[in-house]
């Protein structure tokens, strides 16, 4: 009887062993996606000076930068910078002096980004941003840099890949600054790669 145990506990650990053996896999694959995303488009403030308002040049050429986290499921977080310039304007007086000023925006955002069908992704998200003005009138030059606690964005884009590292699309965003309390909208085509 006592054989017959010591061959039962036996056969358990050999058996034991050898399904635990089995079940290890020797191919890792990992669920998760690092994406790192390069925008460029045309970028349109919305125009709510009080002073220049007709002078003013609302109109430019804006960067983006983005990092994504993508794991498994649907939701992905990222970090988003890149630079906008809000308007630019001149002003001429009678005497030919010549006036110029501008204000240009780098956000810093946390964002969080959403596929909803294939390929088409909503982003929202929220940071700083640093506002550069600066301001040239006679023979002098005046520059402030602001830091701007308040902001968010709110962006589509539809993203196809290309292959299984590239993918090309284009974007359509909605960014407000707090402390200006000003607006842009920006269509961009973007370019991403894959990790």
């Amino acid at each position: 009887m006592f054989r017959k145990i010591i061959l039962i506990i036996f056969l358990v650990f050999v058996t034991g062993s050898l399904v635990q053996a089995s079940k290890k896999d020797s191919t890792k694959v990992s669920l998760n996606h690092y994406t790192l995303t390069v925008g460029a488009g045309w970028v349109h403030f919305v125009n709510n000076l009080e002073i220049g308002k007709d002078a003013a040049k609302i109109n430019s050429l804006g960067v983006s930068l983005k990092f994504f986290w993508e794991p498994e499921h649907l939701l992905s977080l990222g970090l988003e910078t890149g630079f906008y310039r809000l308007y630019s304007l001149k002003s001429q007086s009678y005497t030919d002096l010549t006036g110029q000023a501008s204000t240009s925006a780098v956000p810093l955002f946390l964002n969080v980004r959403m596929r909803l069908v294939d390929h088409f992704y909503l982003t929202a998200g929220a940071g700083l941003t640093l506002l550069f003005n600066k301001v040239v009138g006679i023979g002098d030059k005046t520059t402030a840099t602001i830091l701007s606690m308040s902001n968010y964005q709110l962006s589509g884009s539809y993203i196809y890949p290309l292959s299984k590292h590239w993918l090309l699309g284009g974007e359509c965003k909605v960014l407000y600054f707090g402390k200006a309390n000003d607006w842009l909208y920006t269509i961009q085509a973007v370019c991403a790669f894959k990790l």
